[in-house]
């Protein structure tokens, strides 16, 4: 993406909101990006900002004079913010005009792409999710064949997701894709993992290994990715302490060192909401921007400890059947994500007759405008009462269901 003349950086000294106040001035068109505190003036000044908000959640560290030196319009927010504040800030100090529009991304983003890549050709990994799907569409009408697809299934997709995939874009869009069957290969690397970080770096370098061996066969040097704002940020630690990272995005944190490629990902500035107003831009079918947001490490982090071909199996009927559901009772575009989760415990039940001792099955329903908050939705019970039934009695193995009525924060919109 472009970066224009009138960027507005946020300094982050360890604000867990950061995301939301990054949002409100944007919303205004002011572009805002968000670094840590610890980021080199030299970074800063490379984006040529138009003036600096140093945001902070207790008192302010001697650090926050470092940024003196930089010759920058600088306002300071701790505690509530006042939006109406910051953008006077934006208008009165920095000289901003509020110029920022979407509607002028996808012509930007275009011209970015080709004069990155030049005449060489690109591997985009292809998920069938929002994000990558809008990458795809994006870099082909950038590159046209110099692009290809590659779908990987890794064992960790929902039901029927891989059939699914490969019809639509072999259909709508005539892209080169290649469909590589990776499960084994996967989830003989996942086995016995529980730990939520290891298994998105995992996921993250065997997809790169996957892209490596495709990319040397179509000679491609750069890498295409739905990689979004909200990733980034949450994958920055929030006080410049690494463990303070709230979670490495496999697309992000997963990335090995010695990567090989060059990066190409012109959603990376990105909410959201505005991938979707993006894929609109582009004449996407509804259907497919809409779809609810399913993470890059798929089913592997919503089946919480170590990753099995039996739980994932239940997951994945069970999440079928809350799709089924959602769609019949006409919720599905009510809810900006629903989804099910295995929950690694077993609990007492009564099945056929006979005592049982099987696992247990959460649902999440919540929703969101751009991923950085998220509020339950209350699904009517008899919906509920329904999705907890079929499971119970149609999926192998599992005998309670469990509902989660948790916002974001405290929690994250995923288990892991």
């Amino acid at each position: 993406m472009k970066v224009t003349p009138e960027t507005i950086v946020l300094l982050n000294f360890g604000r867990t909101d950061i995301q939301k106040i990054a949002r409100e001035v944007r919303d205004n068109n002011f572009y805002t990006m968000v670094m840590p505190y610890s980021t080199p003036a030299e970074r800063i000044m490379a984006e040529k900002p138009s003036g600096l908000i140093i945001c902070y959640e207790k008192q302010p560290l001697d650090d926050v004079h470092k940024f003196d030196k930089l010759g920058l319009p600088t306002t300071i927010v701790s505690g509530a913010c006042n939006v109406q504040a910051l953008l006077d800030f934006c208008k009165k100090d920095c000289g901003c005009h509020g110029l920022w529009k979407l509607e002028n991304f996808v012509d930007e983003a275009v011209a970015d792409i080709k004069a990155q890549v030049g005449d060489g050709r690109v591997v985009l990994g292809l998920s069938g999710g929002v994000d990558s799907s809008v990458v795809a569409v994006l870099v082909h009408k950038a590159i046209g064949d110099r692009l290809t697809c590659v779908f990987v299934n890794h064992g960790l997709l929902r039901k029927n997701e891989a059939e699914q995939v490969q019809e639509v874009f072999q259909k709508h869009y005539k892209m080169n894709l290649r469909y590589i069957d990776a499960t084994d290969r996967f989830l003989d690397k996942l086995a016995g993992v529980d730990d939520p970080e290891k298994k998105r770096k995992i996921i993250g370098k065997e997809f790169i290994d996957v892209f490596a061996e495709a990319a040397r066969e179509i000679d491609a040097p750069f890498l295409g990715q739905g990689t979004i704002y909200p990733d980034i940020l949450e994958s920055i630690p929030l006080d410049g302490n690494p463990a303070g990272v709230i979670k490495s995005h496999h697309n992000v944190g997963g990335l090995p060192k010695d990567l090989k490629f060059k990066l190409v990902e012109p959603l990376e500035r990105l909410f959201k909401d505005e991938v979707r107003k993006v894929g609109e831009l582009l004449g996407m079918p509804r259907e497919m921007l809409y779809r609810h947001p399913f993470p890059g490490p798929s089913l592997g982090v919503r089946n919480v400890g170590p990753i099995s071909r039996e739980t994932l199996a239940m997951l994945r009927e069970a999440d079928a059947i809350v799709t089924e559901e959602l769609r019949k009772a006409g919720w599905y575009d009510k809810t900006w994500q629903t989804f099910a989760i295995y929950v690694p415990v077993r609990s007492t039940g009564i099945k056929d007759g006979h005592r049982s001792y099987d696992h247990v099955i959460a649902i999440r329903s919540i929703n969101s405008v751009d991923a950085v908050t998220a509020q339950i939705v209350h699904l009517p019970w008899e919906l509920l009462e329904t999705m907890s039934r079929r499971i119970a009695t149609e999926v192998n193995g599992v005998n309670r269901v469990v509902y989660d009525i948790t916002n974001k924060p405290p929690a994250t919109i995923e288990w892991e």
